[in-house]
């Protein structure tokens, strides 16, 4: 196929979204502009996010526009005035609306960070942790107006390691997506590929992750526990209170045998190894409010913790 494509990119301003981005602007194609959410201020200096997609698409000159909504006619008759075969959307956060969605020739393409129909919404890599799923990868679909439901166009596994956290396993899924980014929007604009409807049945849903989910419970299996301390690490984290002090568990690992413990969430020996209902959970990487990530044997250098200690989800 010979034709130049025209393409637009939906996307938020995170490291990740960066992949998809280089993928179209280094390809034959005419990568025409980027939408990203509009600059929020959070935080106590309410400062502006940085958006790094912003940043790197200002810096190659490809023409941005940052949006809360498309309720502004303009980015509507800027995008039809643009005759756009492909929009690209990856973790744009913002819902398109049919006159979005009906602008390219050929449709809407999402990446969406899951095997479809498994965990359709907003935080599929962390629920594939959270689920200590073994397997997850990606899917492209063709975008209709409910969620996460349009045709599948291509989709992909790959292994999730024990050592995988948010990051890595987001870092690998989108690594991977990229590279076959633009080889399958040009099969399917030649009509290479034939897109499947999904099988609704097999569906499952995450729901968006929220302050208090980040926060441990030990009342559980350890396998639980460290899933959870997979799926927040490095952000938000996963939080508890040790000896009423908020700490985030960073990095940890399972040890011992699943036996059922009388005693959940103690501290059982001078190195940080808490019991959960099921098991244990060894501390490997933690972090102090206000303080930088550390070592748990630096950790405990300033800090001495008791065995018997009780770990709390709440203050």
């Amino acid at each position: 196929m010979n034709k130049v494509l025209s393409l637009a990119y939906f996307a938020g301003g995170s490291k990740f979204t960066l992949d998809p981005f280089i993928a179209l602007k280094n390809s034959r194609h005419d990568l025409k502009v980027i939408f990203t959410k509009s600059l929020k201020r959070s935080g106590r200096g309410k400062k502006k996010a940085h958006n790094l997609l912003l940043d790197k698409a200002v810096e190659l000159g490809i023409p941005v526009n940052t949006v809360d909504d498309f309720r502004n006619i303009e980015n509507l008759k800027l995008l039809k005035s643009l005759q756009l075969d492909f929009i690209v959307v990856f973790s744009f956060g913002l819902i398109l609306p049919k006159e979005v969605l009906e602008i390219p020739r050929y449709g809407c393409i999402n990446i969406h960070a899951s095997l479809l129909p498994k965990w359709r919404g907003a935080s599929p890599v962390q629920h594939a942790l959270m689920n200590n799923d073994k397997v997850t990868g990606y899917t492209f679909i063709i975008m209709n107006e409910r969620l996460d439901e349009g045709k599948i166009v291509y989709k992909e596994k790959i292994n999730i390691d024990i050592a995988d956290n948010y990051t890595i396993l987001l870092s690998k899924i989108i690594s991977s997506a990229s590279k076959v980014l633009v080889s399958k929007i040009e099969d399917l604009s030649n009509n290479s590929i034939k897109p499947q409807a999904q099988i609704h049945s097999e569906a499952s849903y995450c729901y968006k992750i929220k302050k208090d989910d980040t926060y441990l419970k030990f009342n559980t299996s350890a396998e639980e526990v460290y899933g959870r301390i997979r799926a927040f690490s490095p952000n938000p984290g996963a939080k508890c209170f040790l000896d009423g002090e908020l700490i985030k568990i960073l990095d940890a690992k399972i040890e011992g045998n699943s036996k059922f413990n009388k005693k959940i969430g103690c501290v059982t020996d001078e190195s940080l190894l808490i019991s959960c209902k099921y098991g244990f959970i060894r501390l490997i990487k933690v972090q102090r409010a206000g303080r930088k990530a550390m070592m748990v044997k630096e950790f405990l250098n300033g800090r001495k913790v008791k065995i018997g200690s009780v770990i709390n989800e709440k203050k």
